[in-house]
């Protein structure tokens, strides 16, 4: 498949189809992204940028396109596209060719010019610049157009449009549960998602183990999950569950005080990803090797929530990072929560998560 993304200077072409090409990545099949300027300064610059010229690069790119599609690579290509011809060539002989036209007002064109191409073209300080001295017609019959004329253009939704109109399927499974997180704490390197969908697949992922917790839980008679405080410090020592709990049923001028301590508890997880069941009270550190005190992830994550509740800077999303991250491993690790107060926090844990995630998106 080649996807012609046609629009004039500053339409926004670039960025959606980097944008489309980098949510394509996803799928199984084999893409890249193609960019008229830069196709052009491959080949050394030997054309200009008169009608001849323009019309000799639009071919080159359609037989690159049309060469690449015969060996099963598709493509993404951005391109300026003012010729009818060449675009019927590209009908004729590209095999599933896609046309994306972006439109735009030229009026918005010139503000959001950033070369101010059109401006100094209209002065006469350059020539040969398409919607001023060389006529833009659009393509005669686009598979979609995309109007991005407004000022904050949803381009997740102008990607999921164009991905719906021509049927692509994109593998967008949530990997980072696949594996005990315990035994193979993950890096978190980068994500395959972002925006809305990064937390629609994290919902997905969340649902399908709440629904395993519950019928875990429905198993089981159980009549109280409140679990009681109980003295979380030794002569040397935080008790992390004790602690945990003691957060978990404390007000908020309560976990005020202690944020400081959470703080340092957070960095700790944040290297490792894994709580321990033991913390020297001088520096915070880990007193103990063993982290396999399965009840301390829920009850951190429901603990993290509390503070994220009640914050209102961008220390949220230190909290929300963490949150993510401990839910992950309850999730990957969902079938070693046998006893009733494992399974019904960490239950509260991810739909306390799946809330905070409802008002993102």
């Amino acid at each position: 498949m080649v996807i012609w993304l046609i629009g004039m200077s500053a339409s926004g072409k670039t960025t959606i189809g980097r944008k489309l090409y980098d949510k394509l990545t996803l799928s199984d099949k084999k893409w890249i992204f193609l960019d008229g300027d830069t196709f052009r300064n491959i080949l050394g610059e030997d054309l200009g940028h008169t009608v001849e010229d323009r019309k000799k690069n639009a071919y080159r790119i359609s037989r690159f396109c049309e060469f690449l599609s015969s060996q099963g690579i598709n493509v993404v290509a951005c391109v300026l596209s003012i010729f009818h011809d060449n675009q019927r060539y590209n009908k004729e002989n590209i095999t599933e060719y896609k046309e994306v036209y972006i439109d735009v007002d030229f009026d918005i064109l010139i503000k959001r010019d950033n070369k101010e191409l059109y401006i100094k073209a209209q002065k006469g300080e350059i020539k040969d610049v398409v919607g001023v001295d060389i006529e833009f017609q659009p393509p005669y019959s686009p598979d979609i157009v995309i109007n991005n004329n407004i000022e904050n253009p949803d381009y997740e939704k102008m990607i999921e449009s164009i991905i719906k109109r021509f049927d692509i399927k994109i593998e967008n499974t949530y990997s980072y549960t696949q594996k005990n997180l315990l035994k193979f704490p993950h890096k978190y390197q980068y994500s395959k998602f972002e925006g809305n969908l990064f937390f629609e697949k994290i919902k997905e992922d969340r649902v399908s183990s709440i629904s395993f917790f519950i019928n875990r839980l429905h198993k089981l008679n159980i009549n109280d999950n409140r679990l009681t405080n109980q003295e979380y410090k030794s002569s040397t020592n935080l008790i992390l569950k004790d602690f945990l709990i003691y957060l978990n049923n404390s007000t908020d001028e309560d976990l005020i005080k202690e944020k400081k301590i959470i703080s340092l508890i957070i960095q700790r997880f944040e290297v490792g990803k894994k709580l321990y069941l033991t913390y020297d009270l001088k520096e915070i550190r880990k007193s103990s090797l063993e982290f396999e005190e399965l009840l301390n992830y829920p009850l951190f994550s429901m603990v993290l929530q509390k503070y994220y509740n009640i914050t209102n800077t961008e220390e949220k999303f230190v909290y929300l990072n963490a949150i993510l991250k401990v839910n992950d491993i309850i999730s990957s690790i969902k079938s070693d929560f046998i006893l009733s107060d494992e399974i019904y926090y960490s239950q509260k844990a991810l739909e306390g998560e799946l809330k905070i995630v409802g008002e993102l998106i």
